[in-house]
């Protein structure tokens, strides 16, 4: 299952050069919880987004990995990938570790938890000799305020990824609620 926001519109946003599109890739266990996210990123861009459902039952680096590039395959080459929580840990993985072919436009991760400490799984940890492309954007959003992925876990990440634009949002919890224009601006900035 997958949903994709798609609209002839362009909500008076002008995209100049191909037509961009945004693969969401949701947290762990949150394809529902998530959905008004990649929705809002529609609304205000008038962009398409694919949602894709990842399983529940494969919590593997390895397979949600796999399920990246399989939908990466399936869209258009001026693309951005947006994660959120696991989502997005699983999003800047596929693209630091060993990634083959033309990486996409950007990457704007939302809420990522920081693995490797602190008894978090270690196969979901940024290999340490891990790059992402020179120059490749990329922005880290995280609120002060979310009660399910500390805050630090934004800075640890800003220190490992110090070509990151990082984004501390005051308040909108793990769910980013009210600061989806914030998210959107940036995910715009690679439009043109």
């Amino acid at each position: 299952m997958q949903e994709t926001f798609s609209t002839q519109t362009r909500h008076g946003i002008e995209f100049p050069g191909e037509r961009m599109e945004i693969l969401f890739v949701h947290g762990a266990g949150g394809y529902q919880d998530d959905l008004p996210l990649a929705e809002e990123l529609h609304t205000r861009l008038g962009l398409p987004v694919t949602t894709p459902r990842f399983p529940d039952a494969d919590m593997s680096a390895a397979g949600w990995r796999s399920e990246i590039e399989r939908h990466r395959n399936t869209l258009a080459p001026d693309l951005v990938i947006v994660g959120h929580s696991f989502g997005a840990s699983m999003a800047l993985l596929h693209l630091a570790d060993e990634f083959q072919g033309t990486p996409p436009l950007g990457l704007v991760l939302l809420a990522m938890p920081f693995w490797g400490s602190e008894g978090w799984q270690a196969e979901y940890t940024l290999p340490a000799d891990a790059k992402l492309p020179t120059g490749f954007p990329v922005w880290l959003h995280h609120c002060v305020d979310d009660e399910v992925v500390p805050i630090d876990h934004l800075d640890r990440h800003a220190a490992r990824l110090p070509q990151a634009q990082v984004r501390r949002h005051t308040s909108g919890g793990h769910q980013f609620e009210g600061r989806m224009a914030a998210v959107a601006g940036d995910v715009g900035t690679l439009a043109g």
